[in-house]
């Protein structure tokens, strides 16, 4: 009879389910430990650690036993196991990835707030770029199609921007031609080998940029240099877009960038998925970010700005791009 198949019908699928509800939950790895450990003390590194011991304690993540967090200039080398396939390394900050790189290559270990090109340096100098399932990252940086469109959305019609950069900063600029001419975008780069050449530098990328781009170069954006470069940026009335919620406060126009608290989140999602195998995620920017404007350099420029809401709908609009 009709009203038996259909009985049939919805059985099949309800066993179904639960049976691929039981091997995803069999497939997906219990960690027994997780190892946080930090570059150092303070900032966003404690508030990243407390963060994710806040989620993986509430069940967002599969650690069913101890979640140790470490400070590199404190920590023993036994502290951490030397291969476990149940045990995650969290390396928060270069340092701390710097000296994680250099472990047995069995050991997992996922680095956050750390740059891109960093991380890709690092991990070819010692050898872990060929298995990025053990040694992978959450990067610091944005892509790059969140940057411009933070710019384009920010002033519309006014599209050259610049880039100022370290001899060694150009490996940051991977996929951003491509990017650039799909938004209409125009890049202009001035590389500097030396202080002395910084100003200059700046001067000649301001006359010939509506916006200037901070990328995360410690080469160039450093406690010694930001304080010069925002005060001539602003002179010449060229807006600076930061990384970072701090260089919005400084005084950047505004910035897109992924704060410590949602980094925290996107591992907590990747420890409650990780395959039995053990493996990690590949390589990836940030799932989760926010956009900072600051208002009294939008004033002064003379910028009407959309608030930073409707910016930030505006650029997860934005359909993803591969670099």
């Amino acid at each position: 009879m009709h009203w038996q198949s259909t009985r049939h019908l919805r059985y099949v699928v309800n066993l179904l389910g639960l049976t691929l509800s039981l091997l995803y939950a069999q497939a997906v790895l219990a960690l027994d430990n997780i190892t946080i450990l930090l570059s150092e003390e303070g900032s966003a590194y404690t508030e990243f650690s407390s963060q994710l011991s806040i989620l993986l304690t509430q069940g967002q993540g599969n650690a069913k036993n101890t979640i140790k967090v470490l400070n590199l200039n404190t920590y023993k080398a036994e502290d951490v196991p030397r291969n476990a396939s149940n045990h995650l390394l969290i390396a928060v900050g270069t340092p701390a990835m710097t000296a994680m790189a250099q472990k047995p290559p069995a050991m997992a270990v996922l680095s956050v707030l750390v740059p891109r090109n960093t991380f890709q340096k690092i991990a070819r100098q010692y050898g872990r770029h060929q298995d990025p399932h053990h040694f992978s990252a959450i990067y610091f940086d944005q892509p790059w199609h969140r940057q411009l469109g933070l710019i384009r959305s920010s002033m519309p019609g006014r599209n050259r921007v610049g880039l100022l950069l370290s001899k060694d900063g150009n490996e940051m600029l991977v996929g951003l031609s491509a990017i650039a001419k799909e938004m209409e975008m125009q890049i202009n780069v001035e590389t500097v080998t030396d202080d002395s050449e910084l100003l200059p530098a700046l001067r000649r990328l301001l006359n010939n940029s509506d916006s200037l781009l901070a990328l995360p170069d410690a080469a160039i954006y450093n406690r010694n240099n930001i304080p010069s470069i925002l005060l001539t940026s602003y002179r010449q009335k060229v807006p600076l877009f930061g990384f970072s919620a701090a260089y919005v406060k400084a005084g950047a126009l505004a910035g897109v960038y992924s704060s410590a608290t949602q980094i925290a989140q996107q591992v907590a999602e990747i420890i409650a998925t990780l395959p039995n195998n053990g493996y990690l995620p590949l390589p990836q920017y940030p799932r989760h970010f926010s956009v900072n404007i600051n208002t009294q350099v939008s004033r002064s420029l003379s910028l009407e700005m959309e608030d930073e809401v409707s910016l930030t709908r505006k650029i997860k609009s934005l359909p993803e791009r591969v670099q």
